[in-house]
């Protein structure tokens, strides 16, 4: 992925997960009121949503005690996040490729992780979680955040339905599990509370979070690559590389009709969940 293609992903990720991210850091309570050395994972960082969020809320004294690594398990990301920790200045942040259900990280190391959007692309959910309370310190905070309620599902569906020689799109049951070899549900607070618990996090705190953005379909088009093609070609296998551009051309047809020249307004409804490890 070169820099400016990059670039306009990170603005686009961040209008849509930026509100979710700074949610994710009031719930946290950071930065702490003590002058204490601040240990940070930006965990499944992706473009760098949190980290950027980090970086723009603390004074220069506040910096001066961080140590923030960017950790993801895609090469084009830490590439990317790399560059950007370079060009910005940020001084103590590093990035580093790894599996967030199997960190390699030593135990009882981080003060704060932050996993926006993260555990819901995990093969084991579940894992991801317990991993982050192996890797905490003791009285160290977790906040991490699933989706409820992804717009576009519904919009690209309706836009595949108009074309009958196309796959089915999947439900929303299965792309909520797109990712994941597991069972167990992210899209209710009740749910997402219960497996705080159960991964050993206590004064578990869970809210809804909305965020609706307005785009041109042009943006929406822009999209497509990390939205429709990474979700549906598990459900359409060898024929996703058929349908693809047939696909898309139903989705922007759908887009236009349905929005004309006028905004895409779309409300994101996330899960944002804090927890401490006891």
């Amino acid at each position: 992925m070169d820099p400016a293609q990059f670039d306009k992903m990170f603005s686009q990720a961040d209008r849509i997960m930026g509100p979710f991210a700074e949610v994710l850091l009031r719930q946290a309570n950071f930065p702490p009121m003590a002058d204490s050395r601040l240990v940070v994972l930006d965990q499944a960082c992706g473009s760098g949503v949190v980290s950027s969020h980090i970086m723009s809320r603390l004074s220069a004294e506040e910096k001066s005690r961080l140590d923030l690594t960017c950790a993801d398990i895609s090469d084009a990301m830490i590439s990317n996040v790399s560059r950007r920790i370079e060009t910005s200045g940020w001084d103590n942040v590093s990035a580093v490729k790894t599996d967030a259900m199997d960190t390699k990280f030593p135990s009882s190391h981080f003060t704060h992780i932050f996993f926006n959007f993260g555990p819901q692309i995990l093969s084991n959910p579940l894992d991801g979680i317990r991993e982050c309370h192996r890797i905490l310190r003791s009285g160290g905070v977790l906040s991490c955040s699933t989706w409820q309620d992804v717009p576009w599902w519904a919009d690209y569906r309706a836009g595949i339905a108009k074309d009958p020689s196309l796959p089915p799109f999947p439900s929303d049951e299965q792309l909520g599990h797109a990712f994941s070899d597991t069972t167990e549900r992210w899209n209710s607070v009740e749910d997402v509370k219960a497996h705080m618990q159960e991964c050993g996090f206590r004064d578990a705190e869970v809210q809804v979070v909305e965020n609706t953005t307005k785009m041109d379909v042009a943006e929406v088009e822009a999209m497509l690559p990390y939205s429709l093609d990474m979700m549906v070609q598990k459900f359409w296998k060898d024929k996703f590389e058929q349908f693809k551009e047939p696909a898309r051309r139903a989705i922007l047809d759908h887009m236009k009709d349905k929005y004309g020249s006028g905004p895409v307004v779309w409300k994101w409804v996330g899960i944002v969940a804090g927890g401490r490890k006891g």
